[in-house]
């Protein structure tokens, strides 16, 4: 079982913390209640931020002439340059942080589908905006890990975003340790991780650290994140994951009856279809690993990328996977 580095995460304050929507209530979500014990968290309310009280008039993003403004109807009050300069500002005093959780839909903090209205007075809203906080969150921060606590309902979503704050956490050790041991250490354990994400990039990574000596360590370690950032974007595809099981497989085949070996072929054939969990099979590999004392396969991250009880087995069967 690893051992894991509590991840930092900026969370709405609405969501779990305290009473501060604009009418006064808070917002409920299991998920980030359970994850208190798991992450910590840095709560910020950015419309209280502005000082626009609790309850308060809500605000709108509003398109004017085709650009976005951030508006309090009631008031009449433009509130876009409060916004994004609050927003710069403390977006600009964050350090070792790992990702978001924002209020979905918010005008100010939602991720995506953010309605945003035609003018002042009532009228048909499109739904493609984002929220004006997490438009500086987005620019300030592109490859961290950002989700809304709606998403996150999703399972694979889910699923992508933990992997992300704890690999991103594990890093941030790197960058705080500033050796070569470190940065080689978080190589060979995020390795198969790293090829089931972006394969393509996971080479060039391996150059980054066997080059170490050409460049200062804090050179090399900056050249190592940019590609580790971008390697995280997308989740891996259900191939990738097949391709890394069936890899993880080969260092097995020669102790493996051919019972053995037909049945997890079976179980990665109905992982490939949609009808059986990924955890199953790694929970098979991770079982033959104890059995013949397999190492370097125990210590991969992607056998165990974030801690089980966050997304425990019996959550992907009750809500589908």
């Amino acid at each position: 079982m690893r051992n894991f580095e509590k991840p930092r995460l900026i969370v709405s304050k609405c969501i779990e913390f305290e009473p501060c929507r604009y009418n006064g209530l808070i917002i409920s979500s299991d998920f980030v209640k359970k994850l208190k014990d798991y992450v910590e968290f840095q709560p910020v309310c950015p419309e209280v931020e502005l000082g626009l009280g609790i309850p308060r008039d809500p605000i709108r993003l509003i398109d004017l002439k085709g650009e976005v403004e951030l508006f309090q109807p009631a008031t009449g009050r433009c509130l876009t340059g409060d916004m994004e300069n609050f927003a710069r500002s403390y977006l600009f005093e964050l350090n070792d942080f790992d990702g978001f959780i924002l209020k979905n839909k918010s005008p100010s903090c939602g991720v995506k589908a953010v309605k945003v209205y035609p003018g002042l007075k009532d009228g048909r809203p499109r739904t493609d905006g984002v929220g004006a906080f997490a438009s500086e969150v987005f620019d300030k921060h592109p490859y961290l890990a950002v989700e809304d606590e709606g998403r996150l309902r999703n399972l694979k979503i889910r699923e992508n975003f933990l992997t992300k704050i704890y690999t991103l956490s594990d890093f941030r050790n790197v960058k705080k340790a500033l050796n070569i041991n470190s940065l080689i250490e978080f190589h060979s354990t995020h390795k198969f991780l790293l090829m089931a994400y972006k394969q393509i990039l996971t080479p060039k990574m391996g150059q980054i650290v066997a080059n170490h000596n050409q460049k200062p360590i804090k050179d090399v370690i900056k050249d190592y994140e940019e590609l580790l950032l971008q390697t995280l974007i997308k989740p891996p595809e259900s191939t990738s994951n097949i391709n890394i099981l069936m890899h993880s497989m080969g260092y097995f085949s020669k102790e493996l009856s051919h019972e053995e070996k037909s049945f997890f072929l079976d179980s990665i054939e109905k992982y490939r279809e949609g009808i059986m969990p990924l955890i199953v099979n790694l929970n098979i590999l991770k079982s033959w690993m104890i059995r013949f004392n397999e190492e370097y396969l125990a210590k991969q991250t992607f056998f165990e990328p974030y801690p089980e009880k966050l997304m425990p087995i019996t959550t992907l069967y009750k809500r589908g996977f």
